[in-house]
């Protein structure tokens, strides 16, 4: 009679731990990067003060990821790899280009760009995105981006593989909808 308890339990724990995987993992980046692409309102369920900021980032993290799709396509870069150089980043190399943006005063987006390059490698040549860094990042929003990245590094809100996941399920469903429009575009 024990051991079935134990293996009922065990099974529970199994079953419990599974899902909060799945949902880590699977449900909870796919519904962020959904409410992220929709351009709806946000759902009443999330608390106004999200909504607020959720509704105020969508308009930059769309046309962000737009541009993004447009400089890869346009140089031959693959899905893979951006997806390769998203996994890629460490924890370790995030603080330490924190701490060296914290360090200086910056007056122009060019310089966070290069301090990002000494810190982050992918396989291709990043040089490709800085009109479109210069052109979408602003100071104000990279003072308010060193906020926000310091107050998470003291308490974070999310994971980094959690926000990565979230990333790249935003790249996979904009890269979907890139791909539709062009079939389309190329039909015509």
């Amino acid at each position: 009679m024990k051991t079935r308890w134990i293996w009922i339990f065990g099974v529970l724990a199994i079953v419990i731990f599974g899902g909060y995987i799945g949902y880590k993992k699977i449900i909870l980046p796919r519904y962020l990067a959904k409410l992220i692409l929709d351009e709806k309102d946000a759902p009443s369920i999330i608390p106004n003060r999200y909504a607020k900021r959720l509704v105020k980032a969508r308009k930059r993290i769309n046309a962000g990821v737009d541009s993004t799709l447009v400089v890869i396509h346009r140089n031959n870069i693959t899905m893979d790899q951006l997806l390769k150089a998203i996994d890629d980043v460490k924890d370790e190399d995030v603080y330490w280009c924190l701490d060296e943006l914290n360090s200086i005063r910056i007056t122009n987006s060019d310089q966070v760009f290069d301090i990002g390059k000494k810190y982050f490698k992918p396989d291709f040549d990043v040089e490709l995105f800085r009109p479109d860094f210069r052109r979408y990042v602003t100071l104000p929003m990279i003072k308010k981006g060193l906020k926000y990245a310091n107050k998470q590094r003291d308490d974070p809100e999310m994971d980094s593989e959690t926000a990565k996941t979230i990333a790249k399920q935003i790249l996979i469903e904009k890269e979907k909808k890139y791909a539709m429009l062009e079939k389309i575009r190329t039909k015509k």
